[in-house]
């Protein structure tokens, strides 16, 4: 059974936005993962572990997360778009797919690292039907429910053409059961929220108009709902490459369902369960 992690006073965790950026420097997420331990947070989650223009390698995948298992704070992982969608192949193609599933299995294959130490994970991918998304996690703190979701940037990787989308297909499927999980266990243990981490942006419609449709609709939509019917407070916490408007430093409501667009860097995220507004951005910075 999944166990909760238990923290009684007010805490505070530490987002690690886009770091790399475009520059490939490893010492950039080796320093920022420094500075965000250096403030004690409960945990670090990190969004992105390659930047757009660095190759896609074996070698890149098991050197970062050897950086991230380094981390004396527990350190768990949110896919981003940039990770996977434009790796090619030796011919020069692209295989996002193919290099996704390798992702997968360099990052989470050695079941001996949960990516979070100290921190009770649960993986979609203990579901049999769902095996292949273990990027999909989720952990407790007190009454809040953490929970990543692999939804990238650029559309959602929505493609047009006919036959070609069945990677977007299919990751819709698992991340709406996902969703239905995470809320079923958040109202069976009187969680008052949900926190979900991902790369893209589905809150609020964001779709380009030179895009053929909007690849985050059904996810929107699910959202929406579940927030409305269950009870339970959904905050998206989001930041993109792709990501126009910035609203870092509040999150914006509708009802229950609220998000926040967090600037490329580090960003320091107070939580206190026992006030009206639970969540506060300390500094982009700690």
């Amino acid at each position: 059974m999944f166990a909760t992690h238990i923290q009684a006073e007010p805490f505070h965790f530490a987002v690690l936005m886009h770091v790399l950026q475009n520059s490939g420097d490893e010492n950039e997420l080796r320093v920022a993962l420094e500075s965000a331990q250096a403030a004690n947070p409960t945990f670090i989650l990190v969004n992105g572990m390659r930047s757009k223009g660095e190759p896609c390698t074996d070698r890149l995948y098991r050197q970062r997360t050897a950086l991230l298992e380094s981390s004396v704070a527990p350190v768990v992982l949110s896919l981003a778009g940039d990770d996977w969608i434009t790796c090619r192949d030796r011919q020069n193609r692209l295989a996002p797919t193919a290099w996704l599933n390798l992702l997968r299995d360099q990052v989470y294959g050695d079941i001996s690292w949960s990516g979070g130490k100290h921190i009770p994970l649960r993986r979609q991918s203990a579901i049999t039907a769902f095996r292949n998304y273990a990027e999909n996690t989720r952990w407790s703190i007190d009454t809040i429910l953490f929970a990543t979701l692999n939804v990238p940037a650029n559309n959602n990787n929505y493609l047009a053409s006919a036959g070609g989308n069945s990677e977007f297909e299919d990751r819709q499927i698992a991340n709406r059961d996902w969703l239905r999980r995470l809320i079923t266990q958040a109202q069976r243990e009187r969680k008052t929220h949900i926190v979900l981490f991902c790369d893209g942006n589905p809150l609020p419609d964001a779709r380009r108009k030179t895009e053929p449709r909007d690849g985050y609709v059904e996810l929107r939509q699910q959202l929406k709902n579940l927030a409305e019917k269950s009870g339970v407070k959904i905050v998206v916490m989001q930041g993109s490459t792709l990501t126009t408007e910035k609203n870092n430093g509040s999150i914006i409501w509708n009802g229950r369902l609220g998000y926040i667009n967090l600037s490329a860097g580090i960003s320091m995220i107070a939580v206190d369960p026992t006030t009206e507004n639970t969540f506060s951005i300390m500094a982009d910075e700690p």
